[in-house]
């Protein structure tokens, strides 16, 4: 293989890394275990999945009995190609039993707890709770009360948090998965069902002895995880427990930064962690041999500690293949060693590769791997310093290659995310080395103290071990907090199906071709990229066009005013659709946020607006402050409009016409009424938004506004929203629904469809169209849509 150099000089370029042939044994299994997976969910509700699934065995086993005989009579030419696909046929083969088998175990969990039909039962926890918007919620495994047969896993959520251990005796409410994405990924766990416990008839623990579980908990007792942000970062960063990290302000900072990825339990945990051991052993005289079976079963023992995260299964097991082949006296090779490990991971379990997490970790080493020497080698050609390029080259590979998985799920991306790792990476490597340390001292000491009778002592013991970890644990903190306040520190941009294709193309091509790139030309790239981005930000932030867009946001409404620097949101719908429209919609930052009233589907995406975009105020209606949600009580500062005032919008005037008099904003006959207005060089424009208002009220406001051109229709197009007497007054060239497609409460109304429709005016749903933009213009104004 001819070896390329320097960046212009063809010296020194890393040699390619190999791929070897177990690398398509790894892409099989992961490939037909997904589709089998995919298949068992799409027909769990139809009965027995595995005779479908069964013809993807047969014909897969005929493609690999292909490729085997055409090996045996190939050429050694020949054999370069036929060794990859018969490795990708035995992983398909292998993927696909390893799935039905784990569809069959699947399907009898179901029938067992589903056929149980809820009531009193036995409920065994496992793994940390989790903290939601409706209490919590923990992975169980539901026994039968009276046999004591194990039935299956469930997904149990409760008002109170149970720890990992805890043995319930309850009633429970019994329900099949839906069809969301959150029940996917619960199914992919091995969940048959969800169960929400109605009454706890008793309470207990597991008896456990002395075990690595029992270790675990005295540790988190020890560390108190929710006595500070600080010390919930050193239990997630040591002990794997992230409950009250999630819920904390220094996890928002982390995610906005892209740090997230140094407090999960992962390979860089593992590398530091053989490292320390390596020396330790080396210095007290432990053979290789030795040395490395003390590493394996440390690792072993840390990853269960840790709670057994794929991604941390799949480093142990490439520290073992590793182990394995160094005491074989062969060379360990990491490409294979990850495929091997891959492959087994996936083969045990076929489940793993819905898992975001073990996704974005192989995706990361992977990379890592094949580019992390082929970017360090361009960034020392740019004179960038050998140190810093080390980890800037780790961070912007890993970045390369989760982005195309992050951004269909969360729709952000972090710019920040090299320079917060070159800051916080070092503190964090810090926080794992002295957290370990410090933990360790401060559960022994417990442990003797526990035994001697003399609790004080152990107390100041502890703080005095976690004190390094618990400064670094600032450090790290302080340096996610100032990155997170640079200008676009995390841009919300709409997903799309080529970022994929784009970034894995250039992948491929990047390792086909291998050649150095010339200094000149990689910066005129980097150069071109930048301002590229600068200049698409600065006119989506400068001189976005005069428009008022009615965002498809599901069930609630959200409709977004907005003309060059200046924009104004009114309403947030509910979740994270709000967020995702507004970042396919290029905002980066609003000048406010007009919530017309109380409901859930008109302020419950605000909390998720306002993590991923500056907002600078929040307007309700008069009286209605005072009634403000527990969730926004540390958001932007509250103004309050009275009938008659108005917000202006760039050249757009945003008057409130409704309510008349001081309200609570529950009900929604308080709702705000903004009488929108455009007058400009682009032309006019007059909207009507009325938030949930009803017919009564709103002919009790119409009088005010006249003759308009859109009328967003109050409660989503209720069959009372509207009447014909209004339509008649108001004249609205097209009138607009906001609701969710199948939505439970039928709206758009038919009758109020049927309407709009006998007026002469317009209808559009966002429900069938999409978003819905409206602009001024001459003599009308003009509108389109996204579908």
């Amino acid at each position: 293989m001819r070896v390329m150099g320097m960046v212009g000089s063809g010296r020194d370029l890393p040699v390619r890394p190999y791929v070897p042939p177990t690398a398509f044994l790894a892409a099989g299994v992961c490939a037909s275990a997904l589709l089998m997976l995919e298949a068992g969910w799409r027909l769990r509700d139809g009965g027995d999945v595995v005779s479908w699934i069964g013809v993807w065995a047969l014909s897969l086993v005929s493609v690999l009995a292909f490729t085997l005989a055409r090996r045996l009579r190939g050429s050694g030419r020949f054999d370069s190609v036929a060794r990859p696909i018969a490795m990708l046929g035995m992983g398909v083969l292998i993927g696909c039993v390893a799935a039905i088998g784990w569809l069959l175990r699947w399907q009898a969990g179901s029938r067992a707890v589903l056929g149980a039909g809820g009531g009193a039962c036995v409920l065994l926890i496992r793994g940390d709770p989790s903290a939601g918007e409706r209490g919590f919620s923990s992975t169980a495994l539901m026994v039968d009360v009276d046999t004591g047969k194990r039935l299956g896993s469930v997904r149990v959520s409760s008002d109170e948090a149970f720890e990992d251990g805890t043995t319930l005796r309850a009633v429970c409410r019994v329900k099949a998965l839906d069809d969301s994405d959150y029940a996917r990924s619960r199914f992919a766990k091995g969940e048959v069902a969800s169960a929400r416990i109605v009454s706890i008839l008793e309470h207990g623990t597991e008896a456990r002895g002395v075990s690595i579980g029992s270790l675990r908990a005295r540790a988190l007792r020890v560390l108190d995880a929710g006595g500070s942000d600080y010390r919930a970062l050193v239990a997630g960063t040591v002990c794997g427990r992230t409950t009250e990290l999630n819920q904390s302000e220094a996890q928002a900072d982390f995610s906005a930064c892209g740090l997230t990825h140094l407090v999960a339990v992962s390979g860089s945990h593992f590398a530091y962690i053989a490292a320390m051991l390596e020396r330790t052993l080396r210095h007290v005289g432990f053979s290789k041999g030795a040395q490395q079976l003390v590493m394996l079963v440390v690792m072993a023992t840390y990853m269960v500690f840790t709670g057994g995260a794929p991604s941390a299964i799949r480093s142990v097991c490439m520290v073992a293949i590793a182990s394995a082949a160094i005491m074989g006296h062969r060379r360990a090779h990491a490409p294979s060693g990850l495929a091997i490990a891959v492959a087994a991971l996936v083969a045990v379990d076929p489940g793993a590769v819905y898992d975001l997490g073990f996704q974005l970790s192989v995706a990361s080493v992977l990379f890592i791997i094949l580019f992390g020497p082929y970017v360090r080698h361009h960034l020392c050609a740019l004179h960038i310093p050998a140190s810093v390029a080390d980890a800037l080259s780790i961070t912007l590979v890993a970045q390369w290659a989760t982005l195309p998985l992050t951004l269909p799920v969360f729709g952000e991306v972090s710019l920040v995310s090299p320079l917060a790792n070159l800051l916080a990476g070092p503190a964090m490597s810090g926080l794992l080395v002295t957290g370990l340390l410090g933990t360790g001292v401060a559960t022994i000491s417990d442990m003797l103290a526990q035994v001697a009778g003399v609790s004080g002592a152990a107390g100041a013991i502890a703080e005095f071990a976690l004190a390094p970890a618990d400064g670094l644990a600032r450090l790290s903190v302080f340096f996610a907090q100032v990155c997170t306040g640079i200008p676009f520190a995390l841009v919300s941009v709409e997903s799309s199906w080529v970022v994929a294709p784009i970034a894995y193309g250039a992948a491929l091509l990047v390792y086909v071709r291998w050649r150095p790139v010339m200094p000149k030309r990689l910066v005129l790239v980097l150069a071109l990229v930048f301002a590229c981005i600068v200049v698409h930000v600065s006119y989506w932030t400068r001189f976005a066009p005069p428009e008022v867009i009615v965002l498809d946001i599901g069930q609630g409404d959200a409709i977004l005013i907005r003309d060059g620097p200046s924009k104004l949101l009114v309403d947030a719908g509910i979740g994270e659709a709000t967020r995702t429209a507004l970042a396919r919609n290029h905002v980066f930052g609003l000048d406010g946020v007009v919530v017309t009233h109380w409901d859930k589907d008109h302020w419950g995406g605000l909390p998720d607006v306002l993590e991923g975009v500056r907002v600078d105020r929040l307007y309700v209606a008069d009286g209605a402050a005072d009634h403000i949600p527990a969730e926004l009580s540390d958001g932007p500062a509250v103004s309050e409009l009275r009938e008659g005032d108005a917000v202006r919008v760039g050249s757009f005037v945003c008057e409130l016409i409704w309510p008349d008099a001081r309200v609570h904003g529950d009900e929604n006959a308080d709702s705000a009424v903004l009488d929108v207005s455009y007058e400009g060089a682009r032309g006019s424009l007059h909207v009507l938004l009325t938030g949930d208002t009803e017919r009564d009220e709103l002919e009790s406001y119409m009088g005010e506004v006249g003759d308009i051109d859109v009328l967003k229709l109050g409660h989503h197009g209720s069959r009372v929203s509207v009447s014909a007497e209004a339509l008649d007054s108001l004249l609205p060239e097209l009138c607009v629904a906001s609701a969710g497609e199948g939505n439970r409460y039928g709206h758009p109304n038919p009758t109020c469809v049927r309407m709009v429709e006998a007026s002469g005016s317009m209808f559009l749903c966002t429900k069938d169209v999409g978003d819905i933009h409206v602009t001024p213009g001459h003599p009308y104004p003009r509108f389109r849509t996204q579908r």
